[in-house]
């Protein structure tokens, strides 16, 4: 999320308007990115989960998991939406 928000806010500054890849391959890559850590983190942290029984693991899965996924997500899709933006007529 941190790198595509630099350039897209580069770009903004700087007045250019990327490609639809070039705007929304650095949202893939924050995807990949994101999953990637995520892969390496779970085995870990679904382990300390398994232990307890009980909905807690799944409310805990969602706040580990599902919600950073789509505040990354969500902020690199609208740096990469606003990256794209043209005010022509």
């Amino acid at each position: 999320m941190i790198l595509s928000r630099t350039i897209a806010r580069r770009r903004v500054a700087a007045g250019t308007r990327p490609s639809w890849f070039e705007a929304w391959g650095l949202v893939m890559f924050d995807a990949v990115l994101f999953f990637c850590i995520a892969g390496l983190s779970a085995p870990m942290i679904v382990g300390g989960l398994a232990a307890s029984k009980g909905a807690w693991v799944y409310v805990a899965l969602f706040a580990i998991y599902f919600i950073p996924m789509q505040i990354v997500l969500i902020i690199s899709a609208m740096w990469a939406a606003k990256s794209r933006w043209s005010d022509e007529a």
